[in-house]
């Protein structure tokens, strides 16, 4: 049971709070967020973007990164020292993700010449083709991400970096409506070690989808 004194105490009190919002709302439209804070509120932009802002304040923190940024800027030319320093970066313990992430959302060419260069020397790089589809997520080149991950599963002779190509080729295509699995299975002879992959690898998609459909509510 509820004490009707405290009660009423917390009422007034809330009413209090109130009207000291409406107050600052009306007495301080242009600055009613740092007014609120004064009171105690703490206010949460639900629109702010903060992997935006977090790319918007990268900064390059050693010459590596002082490098690739010159380069994405056309300020260096593309040489095998550019992807192996890219490579570098990527591998550190402590790689500058937004800073690199903000020139590939804006489709940096030079990071695109950086990724083919890489990719003709590594064609097999699991890093690269990542980045590459990661690319194809904010510039089109549907064409260009088929080439290069159908000749890297190609020359893939380890099936278990094979699986996992084909695996990464499927859902970085399917959005475009390109089944790479399919593709994948056209291309290898039934019996095959690498029909075998394949064909599992088809059989557990239709698997999971089959149990997402079973999980739809009506």
């Amino acid at each position: 049971m509820t004490d009707k004194k405290s009660h009423n105490i917390s009422d007034e009190f809330d009413n209090e709070i109130m009207d000291e919002v409406n107050r600052i709302f009306a007495n301080h439209p242009h600055e009613y967020i740092a007014k609120l804070e004064e009171i105690g509120f703490i206010y949460h932009d639900d629109d702010v973007d903060h992997e935006e802002q977090e790319e918007a304040d990268a900064r390059p923190l050693n010459v590596n990164q002082e490098y690739l940024v010159s380069f994405f800027h056309g300020d260096i030319p593309l040489s095998e020292k550019t992807v192996e320093i890219f490579l570098e970066e990527r591998r550190s313990h402590n790689p500058n993700f937004p800073l690199i992430r903000k020139y590939f959302k804006q489709a940096n060419k030079h990071i695109l010449s950086m990724l083919l260069s890489g990719l003709h020397r590594y064609p097999v790089s699991v890093e690269l083709l990542s980045d590459l589809a990661f690319f194809h997520e904010n510039k089109n080149i549907l064409g260009t991400l088929i080439e290069f991950y159908t000749a890297a599963c190609e020359r893939q002779q380890d099936l278990d970096v094979f699986s996992e190509l084909a695996l990464d080729f499927f859902y970085a295509t399917l959005p475009d409506g390109y089944d790479a699995l399919h593709a994948l299975k056209e291309k290898y002879q039934l019996g095959t070690d690498k029909r075998i992959s394949i064909d599992f690898l088809i059989e557990m998609e239709n698997s999971r989808e089959g149990d997402a459909d079973n999980d739809v509510q009506f």
